[in-house]
């Protein structure tokens, strides 16, 4: 019953995790991106940060959610592992987890890709810290929603446990059989 609901918390926790990080990371590129253009050219009205936001939440963020899942997918259960040892502080180690994942996964993608840097924001070290809080914001949520769903699910576990055998308490009372009911 422990276990179980153990492993389907963090399942269901992952991929809401993996989504925000996703997302958060993509944005943060974008506005990199931006502030780097309008360094070098006219400034950038608002329109066109949303504008161009938006795209690349469809176009950018999927690739990037996908690097997330990936890193988190190694650096969680880490944490786990950790955490069973010192036996507190889930909620920091996934998000350190979450973050040192992500910065391990730039060095490695920049270290492959075919340009100097994969994610243009990771260029600069204020870059690359920003893109990595997505990845200590994704490990928090990661931690915070499984303890909600394992809390949730030991409860219903429990509840449904508790009815089982509260079940098997009235059906095991003796009945009357036919010949003691006429006697």
């Amino acid at each position: 019953m422990k276990h179980t609901s153990h492993r389907l918390s963090y399942l269901l926790a992952f991929l809401p995790a993996v989504i925000i990080a996703g997302i958060l990371g993509s944005v943060l590129q974008t506005q990199f991106n931006i502030l780097a253009i309008g360094a070098i050219g006219p400034a950038i009205d608002l329109q066109t940060r949303l504008d161009t936001t938006w795209y690349d939440l469809l176009h950018f963020g999927p690739l990037f959610t996908a690097m997330v899942a990936v890193a988190f997918i190694v650096a969680l259960p880490v944490a786990h592992l950790i955490v069973r040892i010192q036996r507190r502080q889930f909620i920091a180690w996934c998000a350190v987890a979450g973050a040192v994942s992500l910065w391990a996964t730039f060095l490695i993608a920049n270290h492959f890709a075919p340009m100097p840097t994969l994610i243009a924001a990771t260029r600069t070290t204020v870059g690359t810290l920003f893109m990595t809080s997505s990845g200590l914001v994704g490990g928090f949520v990661y931690a915070v929603l499984s303890r909600h769903f394992r809390k949730r699910l030991i409860r219903k576990l429990r509840a449904q446990h508790h009815q089982r055998i509260q079940g098997n308490t009235t059906s095991a009372k003796p009945t009357k059989t036919d010949s003691e009911r006429t006697s």
